[in-house]
């Protein structure tokens, strides 16, 4: 009896061994590969992730012992790299331009440092370029009305009149010179197309004349989507000039919503019920609110400062409670981004919460993953089922008009030994930027022959989520890394007669 159960067992394994190289080998078979999810790499994709920001400051050096250098020497001191994917600069206008036609980036040595320190860091870079006592001189020199003058006569805070048209045609000279620099998704994920008003959040917009201000509006977006076709742009969102920015910046221009005040009862709730109205078509580019001073050591909350007893999120005792619900309301709002920000609150973050800090990485922004992949081959003639989730909280801004859906899911055939890409085709019904959390995203018989320029031989047959004007993979899979080859998702070995 013990013989004859070998026999059989002997022979079973026979018959499934000769099964596996029958379905490796034979011109028709039928394969299902399912995929594993990785939900801890920080992933380094586009318009996504923890954003290391500079607010101006450090090239103002309005602070004592504060500078691009010292910023990373801290920002180093605690290996921000490891964790954010950008760096948003948030600078003055006069520092970008401060005489006309000459450009920080052209002239400015310590600028230039700073910003190859950050591209060496595999950093994105963003940008917002405000005019909240930030205007270069020589704009007024040429004739530029400012807020010291009437109407407004303010004492102390030296704005533009937004609405000058002098002040408006030397802005748009340097937003042209500005997107010839950074229109380039290579380095840069968004620019502020907008930055009018109080830090160039859009509120307290100064104007001649209050009925300018659509006309302003119009213009300063213009400028930014006239100049900018390549990487995305972005606009404040707020109540004040919703009537104006929802049909000509968000519905005309395609442009992102961007919020600052995220854990605060300053992001209330009709600027939640309109992010509401643009989700999913438009994640949210999201920042926390601030409540870290630059020289600023001590992580106690300080409730001597009475606009630090938020009323929307109320008993907050520590610095840390502050950031803490600050993420919390990030994801229940489907940010994309969150702000580590300035060197001390990012060794905050990443030595008190560092467990907060890998939750944003895990679920905040979009990590796209093939489910599973069917396949049924005969020899060339490939018929596919394929499946697809989303574990983040955002979404992929693959509708923005300067992407225009470039981002596309393709399969590929790979060498078996370099990870080469021998060829390629795309899913044409699968588009990345429409999956939430939550769904399995499904799509049934595509059906592809491989053409016979492809020599016979033994392939990788593998799937990933290509740019299209670029021809290679465009997005990081959230999956385990022995699925992967050169950011394909590995399927099967195929064999081509």
């Amino acid at each position: 009896m013990i013989k004859y159960m070998r026999l059989v067992g002997i022979f079973v394994l026979f018959i499934l061994g000769f099964s596996s190289a029958l379905a490796q080998n034979n011109p028709s078979s039928q394969y299902n590969k399912s995929f594993v999810i990785d939900t801890v790499s920080n992933l380094r994709n586009p318009a996504m992730g923890w954003v290391l920001y500079e607010e101006g400051a450090s090239f103002l050096k309005k602070e004592k012992n504060y500078n691009p250098e010292v910023f990373w020497e801290e920002m180093d001191a605690v290996n921000t790299s490891a964790y954010a994917n950008i760096l948003y600069i948030r600078v003055p206008w006069k520092v970008m331009e401060p005489k006309e036609g000459k450009y920080a980036w052209e002239y400015n040595k310590e600028y230039q440092e700073y910003i190859r320190k950050a591209e060496e860091k595999d950093l994105k870079l963003a940008f917002r370029i405000f005019f909240d006592n930030g205007t270069p001189e020589w704009v007024y020199d040429a004739g530029a009305s400012s807020t010291l003058e009437p109407p407004l006569s303010r004492k102390n805070d030296k704005l533009p009149y937004f609405d000058d048209s002098i002040f408006l045609s030397k802005l748009h000279n340097f937003v042209k010179a500005f997107a010839k620099e950074y229109d380039d998704p290579s380095r840069v994920d968004f620019v502020d197309a907008y930055g009018l008003g109080r830090w160039g959040e859009g509120h307290g917009v100064t104007l001649k004349d209050q009925s300018n201000y659509k006309m302003v509006i119009e213009k300063v977006t213009g400028f930014y989507a006239r100049h900018f076709n390549k990487i995305l742009t972005v606009y404040n969102l707020s109540k004040n000039d919703w009537h104006l920015s929802k049909p000509l910046v968000y519905d005309k221009l395609g442009f992102l919503p961007r919020r600052d005040g995220i854990g605060s009862h300053w992001f209330d709730d009709t600027e939640r019920e309109y992010m509401d109205e643009l989700f999913p078509q438009k994640p949210l580019i999201g920042e926390g609110t601030y409540w870290f001073g630059f020289s600023e050591k001590d992580t106690t909350y300080q409730t001597k400062k009475p606009f630090l007893d938020d009323p929307r999120f109320p008993n907050m005792k520590y610095w840390t409670d502050a950031l803490s619900v600050a993420l919390e309301d990030a994801l229940a709002n489907r940010s994309n981004t969150f702000d580590l920000r300035t060197p001390f609150e990012t060794k905050v973050w990443l030595e008190e919460l560092p467990d907060k800090v890998q939750k944003f990485i895990t679920y905040g922004g979009y990590r796209l993953y093939p489910d599973s992949v069917s396949v049924n081959k005969n020899n060339r003639k490939l018929t596919i089922d394929h499946f697809w989730r989303n574990f983040g909280v955002g979404v992929l801004p693959n509708e923005h008009p300067n992407w225009d859906n470039k981002y596309k899911v393709s399969f590929a055939l790979l060498q078996p030994e370099s990870g080469k890409v021998i060829y390629n085709f795309v899913a044409p019904l699968a588009n990345p930027g429409t999956w939430t959390k939550g769904s399995l995203y499904s799509y049934y018989n595509l059906n592809h022959k491989i053409p016979k320029t492809v020599k016979s031989g033994t392939y990788y047959l593998a799937v990933s989520i290509i740019d299209s004007t670029t021809g290679k993979v465009g997005i990081e899979l959230s999956l385990k890394s022995n699925q992967l080859l050169n950011g394909w998702a590995l399927i099967r070995k195929y064999t081509i007669e």
